[in-house]
């Protein structure tokens, strides 16, 4: 029953819809309505259809019973032939239940739905056609009502409508009927004309949005690329530096004491940690586009190489650094790397005149989470500047 279910309501919708309708224009929702609607009446219909074609048939009403199988035909031609526009399929729709509403009203008078049909078909087709065919109903609904008050004053009306009406309570009702389509044509279509300024004003929005995306990422491309460039100028006079302490020393080692090694030894090791900064910040400067790869890291050997990066502000400041044991973890290394750099290098910057820093790295596992935190003794934060 599942299966044979989905196979009526893809086929309705095949017919009945345009694939080339893109969703963010109001005729793709119109043409979604429409082959909802024909999808859920043909069955629904058969809880009014069965018994009013027995009633029909009981009273010998044949023109009524004609017109079911008309209506039926029509509707099954919409949802099933095939090689049908979707705008003759709802012009026959509409006109198929208008045309029934009014043989409703015809040989039933009010004790059949044929003025709610009528007004019922008129806000359909605002729904599923253009304003144009609103006024076309409207107007016709005019028609319609003036044809049945004249043949009530005349007496040719039928024997439901005699028996209902004078002509005065006609006008009262069929008044209403004209009035609530009226109200319905100029209404339905700003709501249509108010989601298609809202899907123009999204398409326009995503249009800025995807130019703004492509833009930005030509910046980052641009950004690397200076990152890139830069990094590599200023690592060409680090590398002369530990070239020409190289020959120095192998030139003239023999002639220099314990102190000029050692001095020596310290020029070539920060040349060497200039040149890993200089790789971080290449990389740093990537995060988010390329480089969020996350590696198994001991902390404790990622935050010495930090207070070794640092050593030159911590012996200036004499400062003390207490580090707790820190937990390996998967982690983007060059990340974590600049925020613990520059935490404690704000410690060690922001400080009272004189000051000793004193910074502590802590961390504490958490049930499902790691903490960590860095504190130290200097000037702090104000408390308005907290959040």
């Amino acid at each position: 029953m599942k299966k044979l279910w989905t196979a009526y309501k893809s086929t309705v919708y095949r017919n009945c819809t345009e694939s080339s309708t893109p969703r963010n224009s109001v005729y793709y929702w119109k043409n979604q309505l429409f082959a909802t609607t024909v999808v859920l009446i043909i069955p629904f219909s058969l809880i009014a259809l069965v018994p009013g074609i027995y009633m029909a048939y009981m009273v010998s009403l044949y023109g009524l019973l004609l017109s079911y199988f008309i209506t039926v035909a029509v509707v099954l031609a919409v949802a099933f032939l095939p090689n049908i526009s979707v705008f003759r399929r709802k012009l026959l729709f509409n006109g198929v239940l208008y045309h029934s509403a009014i043989v409703l009203l015809y040989y039933l008078g009010s004790n059949g739905p044929g003025l709610l049909y009528m007004f019922a078909i008129t806000v359909f087709v605002l729904v599923s056609l253009d304003q144009f065919y609103g006024y076309f109903v409207l107007a016709l609904n005019t028609v319609v009502c003036i044809f049945f008050g004249l043949s009530i004053y005349y007496g040719f009306a039928s024997h439901a409508l005699m028996l209902e009406y004078q002509v005065d309570s006609w006008i009262g009702v069929s008044s209403n009927l004209v009035l609530l389509s009226g109200v319905a044509v100029f209404l339905i279509p700003k709501l249509f004309n108010g989601l298609q300024l809202a899907f123009e004003e999204q398409g326009t929005l995503r249009d800025e949005l995807e130019e703004s995306v492509d833009d930005l990422n030509s910046k980052n491309n641009e950004l690397e690329q200076f990152a890139y460039t830069i990094s590599h100028d200023l690592k060409e006079p680090l590398r002369m530096i530990r070239s020409f302490m190289k020959l120095l020393k192998k030139k003239y080692g023999h002639q220099l004491d314990e102190k000029a090694h050692e001095y020596i030894y310290y020029a070539v090791d920060g040349a060497n940690r200039m040149g890993d900064n200089i790789d971080d910040l290449l990389e740093y400067s990537r995060i988010g586009r390329k480089y969020t790869t996350v590696e198994e890291t001991d902390i404790n050997n990622l935050l010495e190489n930090v207070i070794q990066n640092l050593q030159s502000e911590i012996t200036n400041k004499n400062a003390d650094i207490s580090v707790a044991p820190l937990p390996t973890l998967s982690i983007v290394p060059v990340a974590v790397k600049m925020l613990f750099q520059n935490l404690i290098a704000n410690g060690l910057k922001y400080q009272p005149d004189g000051n000793k820093p004193l910074i502590t790295v802590e961390a504490d596992e958490r049930k499902d989470k790691w903490q960590f935190s860095v504190s130290d003794n200097g000037i702090g934060i104000e408390q308005k500047y907290h959040e």
